[in-house]
C-alpha cells in the first residue's frame, strides 16, 4: 500500500508537472516557428524510444517517448534537437524546403524562435499565478511574529512575539514569504533584523499652571515631530512621533523614548500629535492608556546550531519565528489586479533565483542548494501531499519560472547559448564558422552534463539524509 501511495504522491505528480512544463516550453518554440514559416520536423515529450506518435498534415511528428525527463522541438535542417549542428543533407533539400529550414533563416527569426520557449514558460507562470489570485485570492501572512521557537536565533537575539519584522539586512520585507526568502538568501552572520515592537503604557498627566495664567493645564511631557512637507508653514502639522521627552515627566517614567510612534490613547487612534494633546487636556480621569511602537534592531546569528519543534537540526538557516494565524487574510483581486500580482510574483521569484545563483558563482553560497530532477520529483510529491491542488499549481508556476530562467542562461546547448551565438552573428553580420560552433556546443554540453551530475549527487545526498533522518 505504501508503494502505491508513493507512486500516487510522487511519481504521478512529477510526470504531470514535468510533462506540462516541457510541453509549454517546446510549444513556444513550435508556434513561433510555424508563424515564421519554419518547418518543425518533430515535437517530442520525453526522450528515447517512442511509445506514441502521430504526423500532422504539415509533416510534424508529434510523439511521446519513454523517458519523461524533458523534450525537444526539432526543425528542418537541424542535425540534433538542440539546433546546435546543421544536417549534412541540408544542401540536397529542394528550394521550397530550404525556405522552411531553420539554419537558413534570418538571424532575427532564429532569435525569436529561441526566445519563445523560455518566454512561454514565463507567460504560463504569470497565467497560473493570475488564475490562482483571481479565483481564490492571495493569502497574505503579515510579518508579525506569533511565536518564537525555543533556543532559536530569534530568541537569542531578543525578538519577541508581537514584533513586526520590517527588514533583513536593510532589505524591506512585507510578509512572511519575503521574510523567509531574505533569510534563505542571507549568508553572513550576524543578520540585522529590524522590527517594530508594540508597547502599552499607563500614565497620569500632570497639571501645571500656564505661564501668566491661573488656569492649570495637563501634560505628559512629550513633544511631537513636525512634518517636513507641511503645506502651511505657519501652522505646521505635528506627526504622532515623539521628538523629545522631558526629564522626570510622566512619559519618561512610563518608558517613552525619542522616536516612538504614538498609536492610540484609551483606544482612540492618534492621527496627528494634536489628537493626543486635545485628549489629554479634556480627559477627566487621572490615568490614560497610551499605545505606541518603537523601531528596534537585533543581531541574529543564524549559523548557530538550532533545532526545530521535532528535535531535528534543520538543513537550512532559520530565524526561528512563526506567523500569527489570526492575522492571515486572503486578498481578493479583480482580474487586472490578479494579473499585476502574477507579474510581480514571477518577477520576485526570478530576482530571488538570480541572487541565489550569483551567490553560488561568487562563492557566497554553498553549491548544495543546486537540485535536479530527483529534487523536483521529491518536492512535487511533498506539495501534492501537503499543499493539495492549489499548492501543486503554485509549485508548477514556480518551476515554470525557473525552467524559463535557466534556459536563458548563456550556456551553449541551452536556449540562452543559442541566443548568445545568434546575437554575436547579428553584430558581426555573418555566421560563425561551423567548427567554432562545434567547439562551443561541445563545451556547453560538458558544462550541462557536469551540472546534471552535480545536481543529481546533491539530490541523492539530500534524499538519503531525509530517509535516514526519520
Amino acid at each position: 500500500m505504501s508503494l502505491i501511495a508513493n507512486i500516487i504522491y510522487y511519481i504521478v505528480p512529477f510526470i504531470v508537472l514535468l510533462g506540462i512544463l516541457v510541453f509549454v516550453h517546446e510549444f513556444g518554440h513550435f508556434i513561433v516557428a510555424r508563424l515564421l514559416g519554419v518547418k518543425v520536423v518533430a515535437f517530442s515529450i520525453g526522450f528515447g524510444k517512442k511509445i506514441w506518435s502521430r504526423t500532422d498534415k504539415k509533416g510534424t511528428c508529434w510523439q511521446l517517448a519513454v523517458v519523461p525527463l524533458g523534450g525537444y522541438c526539432q526543425f528542418l535542417g537541424d542535425a540534433d534537437a538542440s539546433s546546435s549542428t546543421v544536417d549534412n543533407s541540408l544542401e540536397s533539400l529542394s528550394e521550397e524546403d530550404k525556405k522552411g529550414a531553420f539554419p537558413l533563416q534570418k538571424t532575427w527569426k532564429k532569435i525569436l524562435i529561441v526566445v519563445a520557449g523560455p518566454l512561454f514558460n514565463y507567460l504560463f507562470a504569470v497565467l497560473l499565478f493570475c488564475c490562482l489570485f483571481w479565483i481564490y485570492g492571495k493569502l497574505v501572512y503579515p510579518p508579525v511574529v506569533g511565536e518564537v521557537m525555543p533556543d532559536s536565533a530569534a530568541q537569542k537575539a531578543g525578538i519577541l512575539a508581537g514584533d513586526t519584522i520590517t527588514a533583513v539586512n536593510g532589505i524591506q520585507v512585507t510578509d512572511f514569504s519575503s521574510l523567509s526568502n531574505e533569510i534563505l538568501l542571507t549568508n553572513e552572520d550576524p543578520v540585522s533584523i529590524e522590527v517594530i515592537r508594540p508597547y502599552t503604557a499607563k500614565l497620569s498627566p500632570q497639571k501645571i499652571a500656564a505661564c501668566g495664567e491661573s488656569v492649570s493645564t495637563k501634560f505628559i511631557g512629550i513633544s511631537g515631530q513636525p512634518a517636513e512637507d507641511a503645506e502651511d508653514s505657519s501652522q505646521p502639522i505635528v506627526l504622532p512621533i515623539v521628538k523629545n521627552v522631558l526629564p522626570e515627566s510622566p512619559a519618561q517614567k512610563a518608558g517613552l523614548q525619542n522616536g516612538d510612534k504614538l498609536e492610540t490613547v484609551d483606544g482612540k487612534k492618534i492621527n496627528i500629535f494634536k489628537d493626543l494633546k486635545d485628549y489629554v487636556m479634556t480627559h477627566q480621569d487621572d490615568e490614560i492608556e497610551l499605545k505606541y511602537s518603537r523601531k528596534l534592531t537585533f543581531d541574529a546569528y543564524l549559523n548557530e546550531t538550532q533545532q526545530d519543534e521535532n528535535g531535528k537540526t534543520p538543513q537550512r538557516r532559520l530565524l526561528g519565528v512563526k506567523s500569527t494565524p489570526e492575522l492571515t487574510s486572503a486578498e481578493k483581486y479583480t482580474f487586472s489586479q490578479a494579473f499585476a500580482a502574477g507579474v510581480k510574483e514571477t518577477y520576485d521569484i526570478t530576482a530571488m533565483t538570480l541572487r541565489g545563483v550569483w551567490q553560488m558563482i561568487t562563492g557566497q553560497r554553498d553549491g548544495k542548494d543546486v537540485g535536479g530532477i530527483i529534487r523536483i520529483a521529491e518536492l512535487s510529491g511533498d506539495v501534492s501531499k501537503s499543499g493539495g491542488f492549489l499548492g501543486f499549481i503554485y509549485f508548477m508556476a514556480l518551476i515554470s519560472v525557473n525552467l524559463g530562467l535557466i534556459n536563458l542562461f548563456p550556456i551553449p546547448v541551452l536556449d540562452g547559448g543559442n541566443l548568445l551565438i545568434f546575437l554575436i552573428e547579428l553584430l558581426i553580420g555573418r555566421e560563425l564558422k561551423p567548427n567554432i560552433k562545434d567547439y562551443i556546443f561541445k563545451f556547453g554540453l560538458l558544462i550541462v552534463l557536469a551540472l546534471m551530475v552535480f545536481a543529481t549527487w546533491n539530490d541523492i545526498v539530500h534524499l538519503f539524509g531525509r530517509i535516514f533522518d526519520r
